[in-house]
């Protein structure tokens, strides 16, 4: 059984790399990195904006990387800053009307391409998808909560 186990994990992480590079090289075929594509995601769900803390929580990135990619994308004129009311030691990063314009393009191509595969999936193997990964997510989030380190 360990070793059955074993062969499970190696499968799960070779899908978990190949998925990655999957969608690295989606972006690079747009013209933008992995990492811009994942903050473009953050700016367009959060149309009132959101600081770059929330966008490195959200997707467990750098501080430094996610600052980098802002600077660029201010350069671009597709971001601009504002300070926010409730927190006037934050700024909230906020597309502009080319961003957002530029954003929805990209994860709209994104999303048709996403929408098509699970289309092909079928709707019982896209929710199993969905369920089975929750799943995961959840025990695994249980063990390392039973795991004695802080």
């Amino acid at each position: 059984m360990d070793k059955e186990l074993t062969e499970q994990l190696k499968r799960f992480y070779t899908l978990w790399r190949e998925t990655n590079a999957i969608y690295e090289e989606w972006a690079k075929r747009h013209g933008i990195s992995y990492y811009e594509l994942l903050i473009l995601f953050s700016l367009d769900e959060n149309e009132e904006g959101c600081t770059q803390k929330e966008i490195c929580d959200q997707w467990i990135l750098p501080k430094q990387t996610v600052n980098s990619i802002l600077q660029n994308l201010l350069k671009q004129g597709m971001v601009g800053f504002e300070v926010m009311e409730k927190d006037r030691r934050n700024k909230a990063v906020l597309l502009t009307d080319s961003g957002k314009k530029f954003a929805d393009d990209i994860i709209c191509k994104l999303q048709q391409q996403e929408k098509e595969v699970m289309r092909r999936m079928g709707l019982a193997r896209s929710e199993a998808l969905l369920q089975n990964t929750a799943l995961f997510n959840r025990l695994f989030r249980e063990e390392g909560d039973n795991d004695g380190n802080p």
